[in-house]
């Protein structure tokens, strides 16, 4: 048997990812159901792991394993204006 322990940066990562997946899972729940009711718990949910991705990555990012790039409001605004044509 293996008595190998995950680093802390593994353990966070692997949070994350679980996540993430839980996330495209409940949004894919969210867009194929078509009972309101199941419609709100399933928006609630994917919110309330949106919330627990976010608050991993920040505990990452705190500890200076992701490489963020602050950007400016113009590079914002350049992106904004690039996708809003989707809409």
């Amino acid at each position: 048997m293996f008595n190998k322990t995950l680093s802390e940066k593994d353990l966070l990562f692997d949070l994350m990812s679980s996540e993430k997946k839980i996330c495209n899972d409940y949004n894919n729940a969210l867009m194929e159901s078509s009972c309101p009711v199941l419609r709100n718990i399933f928006s609630e949910c994917l919110s309330n792991n949106q919330k627990n991705e976010f608050s991993l990555y920040d505990a990452i990012d705190k500890r200076g394993w992701i490489k963020t790039k602050l950007v400016s409001d113009r590079e914002v605004k350049d992106v904004y204006n690039k996708f809003s044509n989707l809409i």
